[in-house]
């Protein structure tokens, strides 16, 4: 038996196709957060900042940084030491502040697991 197919009901699947391949599309977008690890990904953690995309994990192995950070414009980035502050130090060398944090942070940002020292307030 065959059924006629009116027009309207053509035109209803196929935009309801059309709908369900753009809404795989949107879902196959980067929703993963990716873990860069300094230094065997990046050699320093400013490449690490360079090399990240919201959301992604700046992991640190553990040692002596010298550093002088500027926060780049990224929400929900994670900056965590792999071994904690005991064994995981951001040292600015007593030039400016360790880390500047200017932009680019909101409640899914963090900084963690380390000692920050020799570090001083910009324009003192």
């Amino acid at each position: 038996m065959v059924v006629p197919v009116r027009h309207g009901m053509k035109a209803r699947a196929l935009l309801t196709s059309a709908l369900f391949v753009v809404a795989a599309l949107l879902s196959s977008a980067r929703v993963r957060a990716d873990v860069i690890r300094v230094p065997s990904n990046a050699g320093t953690i400013n490449i690490a900042f360079a090399l990240s995309a919201p959301h992604d994990t700046i992991l640190v192995a553990p040692g002596t940084y010298k550093v002088n950070l500027e926060w780049p414009h990224k929400q929900g980035l994670k900056l965590l030491s792999e071994a904690g502050p005991t064994q995981t130090v951001l040292d600015g060398s007593a030039d400016v502040q360790v880390i500047g944090i200017y932009t680019g942070v909101d409640t899914t940002t963090v900084i963690s697991g380390f000692t920050i020292r020799n570090g001083h307030a910009e324009g003192q």
